[in-house]
């Protein structure tokens, strides 16, 4: 299967880093270790052991225009990423090269981030990862996403976590849906760590060193993570 890529956005839909935006390489899917908030191996959970991986992509020219975090992107403070070129003709390929030689060295199973930056910017794109999924049985993945639940995107997205419900978890930021979703708040999480309708992210909070130490995010759906704003 392959997805078809947007066009090319305006300057008010790109990163304020184009330099930053790279052509595939084969290097596209970062380990964890690289990134101290993600961490590099699953501790706990049915993901236990899992080595963790991340795609970044470039950020507003994937994301919905709706997003809340359109101006305040913490991609603002992250100059020095690479941000992935979604538009080029060689990015589907390489991506699934990397994803078939991570299924081979990691048999029993690995996670991807999506998206560090980015997000789904189609439904043929969310149906690639459906494929890849499909394809590749030690793929797994989790990751948030600004899309409505009710947008075609967003039904992409629910049917891929239900389709794949062990080995998909995106979920929903901001969205008027409980299901599997997170709010992002102003302010520090003294301001609202009380709120019983959420659950505090705990790596935000200094409770655990890293997401693969958690695991929150992908263990509970019925849980609403709570972010505090970037």
């Amino acid at each position: 299967m392959t997805a078809t890529a947007s066009t090319n956005p305006s300057p008010l839909q790109r990163t304020r880093y184009v330099k930053s935006v790279k052509p595939p390489a084969p290097n596209m899917l970062k380990p964890g270790k690289n990134n101290k908030k993600l961490g590099n191996k699953i501790t706990k959970g049915k993901w236990k052991g899992y080595p963790m991986y991340s795609l970044t992509l470039e950020e507003r020219a994937t994301c919905p225009a709706h997003c809340e975090q359109w101006d305040n992107c913490y991609g603002n403070n992250m100059p020095f990423a690479l941000r992935y070129d979604h538009t080029h003709t060689d990015f589907y390929q390489m991506l699934e090269q990397q994803i078939a030689a991570l299924a081979m060295k990691h048999a029993s199973g690995f996670v991807i981030r999506l998206h560090v930056l980015g997000d789904f910017y189609s439904a043929e794109y969310v149906g690639w990862w459906r494929s890849m999924l499909k394809k590749y049985r030690a793929l797994n993945i989790y990751g948030y996403t600004h899309h409505s639940s009710f947008s075609a995107i967003g039904y992409s997205i629910v049917r891929l976590n239900r389709i794949y419900e062990e080995r998909c978890r995106v979920r929903f930021s901001d969205d008027t849906a409980t299901y599997f979703s997170t709010r992002v708040f102003k302010g520090s999480p003294d301001e609202w760590h009380h709120c019983r309708t959420v659950t505090p992210c705990p790596e935000q909070l200094n409770q655990v060193k890293s997401c693969a130490e958690c695991t929150l995010c992908w263990e509970s759906k019925d849980k609403i993570i709570a972010f505090y704003e970037h």
